[in-house]
């Protein structure tokens, strides 16, 4: 009986470890697969050319980035898969040191858009003739500009929601001085 019991135990333990070779080889073969068709969750920068160091309000934006410390502007189409899950997971909230240009493809879309996902906000800009982001040579959603002392530093590619918040720059407090 003993005699059973152990060849029992030592057949499932291989059992269970064919299964965890297996599992770990799958996992290996998606990566490889999600690296080929290039799925992989990483932003690619964007070429701003002359318009890096541009005053924001120079390229359609609100005069009040011209004196933003830091901030972001996101670029979502409303005709975007990845756009949308996006806007989704903003649940309504824009965050303080983001904006959000919205570019419709077709007008009558836009307040749709910003109706379905709460964007109601004042940092929330429909571009309807693609303006701000012709001005910037962008021509990829979702996409955003990062602006620090009020100047245009970068421009990137924004991949998912985790992408997103990842990057998202945050207030610096105002140090005190000592004088």
């Amino acid at each position: 009986m003993n005699v059973v019991l152990l060849v029992l135990l030592c057949l499932l333990a291989a059992v269970v470890f064919i299964q965890l070779g297996a599992m770990v080889e799958m996992f290996r073969h998606v990566q490889q697969i999600r690296t080929h068709l290039d799925l992989v969750d990483r932003p690619l920068p964007l070429d701003l050319g002359a318009r890096q160091g541009a005053q924001p309000s120079a390229i359609g934006l609100p005069a009040v980035l011209d004196g933003a410390q830091t901030a972001m502007v996101l670029f979502l189409s409303n005709t975007c898969a990845t756009c949308r899950s996006i806007a989704a997971a903003l649940r309504g909230a824009v965050p303080q040191t983001l904006w959000v240009v919205v570019e419709p493809v077709f007008n009558d879309d836009a307040d749709l858009f910003v109706e379905e996902f709460a964007l109601q906000n004042e940092r929330v800009l429909v571009d309807q003739e693609s303006r701000i982001a012709g001005q910037l040579g962008l021509d990829i959603t979702p996409s955003a500009i990062f602006i620090q002392d009020g100047r245009i530093e970068r421009a990137q590619t924004v991949p998912s929601s985790r992408q997103l918040f990842s990057v998202l720059p945050v207030v610096r407090p105002l140090s005190p001085s000592h004088g």
